[in-house]
């Protein structure tokens, strides 16, 4: 990366923003490891930055935190493994995500002191994924193995299961906050369906949209707020549920069918994607504009498509993931990912 996007970078992050207007970004390509792609989940209030990156379609695909100070950093893997793939991160710098082993595919806990840890499973299980991690250190994913999948949240290390929604078996956690309220999805009698999990209430069916017949949780913020998908068939509507209205319709861009929202900043900034005519489109839902394609909100001179936004922070920093418009790929769907392999994609970074 050049020194002068670094001076940029450093402003930008040492500025937070005011108001809550979707506005006009400016983006940096933050890179790749060996094999020049690259894909991220999540960014912090600091700017750090999580995903992985490495050889497309390959096995050599690690998990990387990314800064300002030290560009993109391998987090490697665990003991015998051979990809990784870092899924969040809390205020401290504390990653989480899942390596494979000579066995199975594990959660992991990467601190810069000790290193990566497996966090293990559920007795009897033979696997897990870690979500996310609050910044008391908890970890919310999921536990697998003969008897299901099965939401969880690892305290001081040790996994808990949260259970699943009524008439269900299987669940995952995707989200957890510092009150240690958990989001995710689990299935019922009646579908799979998003839940908000608390100690008081244990776990909580938040429904569907009206016609849909499927929803799952991705994130819940610090007050408790909550989004994701509502589905039905192959449409699907990002949402957004509060206790106090329910959940609220975002929609999808124009001439799209399907939307998902990815995550929520404490200001009431939502991003995601949302598909379009041209395949996949990034995202930002604000209270005041409704859902806007992000592509339009940076320079025409950037000549990229960003096809997900994946997270935000509070200070309206977005991390998204795009192609190159020259890549021949920016007219159709673009493979953002599987569970071992990064896509033909980079990791960009929005600010103001």
């Amino acid at each position: 990366m050049r020194l002068s996007c670094l001076s940029l970078l450093c402003i930008a992050l040492a500025t937070p923003l005011a108001g809550q207007s979707a506005g006009s970004y400016r983006v940096i390509d933050l890179g790749s490891l060996k094999g020049g792609s690259s894909s991220a989940n999540a960014i912090n209030l600091a700017g750090q930055v999580v995903g992985n990156s490495g050889i497309t379609h390959g096995t050599e695909t690690f998990a990387f935190l990314w800064s300002q100070a030290g560009g993109m950093k391998k987090l490697g893997t665990l003991p015998g493994g051979e990809h990784s793939r870092a899924m969040n991160l809390n205020a401290a710098g504390d990653v989480v995500g899942v390596s494979n082993t000579a066995t199975s595919a594990h959660a992991f806990l990467w601190r810069s002191i000790t290193g990566m840890k497996d966090l293990g499973t559920l007795p009897g299980d033979n696997g897990s994924s870690a979500f996310a991690i609050n910044s008391s250190g908890d970890v919310a994913g999921y536990s697998s193995g003969r008897h299901g999948m099965h939401a969880v949240v690892w305290i001081a290390g040790t996994p808990h299961s949260l259970g699943s929604l009524a008439g269900g078996r299987s669940s995952q956690a995707y989200s957890i906050n510092d009150s240690g309220m958990v989001a995710g999805v689990s299935s019922s009698s009646s579908g799979e369906h998003a839940f908000l999990w608390t100690r008081s209430s244990g776990m909580i069916d938040l429904g569907l949209l009206p016609g849909d017949s499927s929803s799952r949780a991705t994130h819940v913020t610090q007050s408790g707020q909550v989004v994701g998908s509502s589905r039905n068939g192959a449409n699907a509507r990002a949402f957004l549920w509060t206790r106090s209205g329910g959940m609220q319709n975002l929609g999808t861009l124009p001439t799209g069918k399907f939307a998902e929202a990815h995550d929520m900043n404490n200001l009431g900034l939502i991003v995601g994607s949302s598909d379009t005519l041209l395949g996949w489109r990034a995202f930002i839902w604000t209270s005041a504009d409704g859902i806007q394609d992000l592509n339009k909100l940076i320079p025409t001179s950037s000549d990229l498509v960003l096809t997900a936004a994946q997270s935000i922070n509070d200070r309206g920093q977005i991390i998204a993931i795009g192609v190159p418009k020259h890549d021949q790929t920016r007219d159709r769907m673009v493979d953002m990912d599987d569970e071992n392999h990064a896509g033909p994609s980079h990791v960009y970074l929005l600010y103001k």
